[in-house]
């Protein structure tokens, strides 16, 4: 059955258990960072997803004077029930998986960063380094042995919640509702596996505005599957040797940055 997960941001508090649990469940490596005065940035650490910070807790800031407070919101990939990240990459190694998940295979990854450029949430991140894209997993080695996601498992005020889609989506619904707020998930990019339940309009949080269908342009999927045989192989060829490039490019600029710090 389809799973998803629900996250209400009026009970977060921000403790940031849940950004922690996933870095310690798949071992994802520390950032080197520092807190920042920006505005809509304050207090957020690190600033942005990374390629090992897939989940990430922001502060931000509404209102002027008496009027202040913080709102504390989470970034992190939405798993699309039909994924744009899916259906532009050229090799399948983007999975949508019957419980809800929406999973990168980064052995079949070529680093095209066609996921990137395509999702309309902004979410997967690119690593120069190992030239593979990543992003949120949705921890579906966990879901298939009956457990919650490290980050739902971890919340402390059930900010996080995780269960059937049905179930979750008339959860969110009814919280929606009697706090007269907003739901942002349930018809974005063609519907997701995460609502996310605000008191402000989501567009004031970060989060962006999405039309509820994918443009035809984005099925690259199903034009693999019709091109076949030589077209496909062609395509495909050019397409590793440019990231091969590309890949190259990114990996002589980190070190030009590197060596002039």
């Amino acid at each position: 059955m389809a799973k998803a997960i629900k996250f209400d941001s009026t009970r977060c508090i921000a403790c940031r258990a849940c950004q922690v649990s996933c870095k310690r469940w798949w071992e994802l490596k520390a950032e080197n960072t520092k807190l920042s005065a920006a505005k809509s940035s304050e207090w957020t650490n690190p600033l942005d997803l990374t390629p090992n910070t897939w989940l990430l807790v922001k502060f931000v800031g509404i209102g002027e004077g008496d009027e202040f407070k913080w709102k504390f919101v989470q970034e992190r990939c939405m798993h699309c029930l039909n994924p744009t990240c899916r259906n532009v990459c050229p090799v399948g190694a983007i999975t949508k998986y019957n419980e809800g998940p929406v999973v990168i295979n980064v052995d079949k990854c070529i680093g095209c960063k066609y996921c990137v450029a395509a999702c309309p949430f902004k979410i997967p991140r690119y690593d120069p380094v190992s030239n593979k894209v990543y992003k949120c997993t949705m921890c579906p080695d966990r879901i298939r042995e009956g457990l919650e996601p490290a980050c739902v498992q971890a919340c402390p005020t059930d900010a996080l919640e995780f269960g059937e889609r049905d179930e979750m989506l008339a959860k969110a619904i009814e919280k929606k509702n009697k706090i007269k707020g907003y739901l942002y998930g349930v018809e974005e990019n063609e519907g997701t596996s995460v609502f996310i339940i605000t008191d402000t309009p989501p567009e004031q949080l970060g989060y962006h505005k999405i039309a509820k269908t994918q443009p035809l342009s984005m099925q690259m999927k199903n034009f693999v599957e019709i091109a076949g045989g030589v077209v496909t192989l062609a395509v495909l060829g050019s397409m590793v040797a440019m990231s091969w490039i590309a890949n190259r490019r990114e990996k002589i600029n980190v070190k030009s940055k590197e060596v002039s710090k």
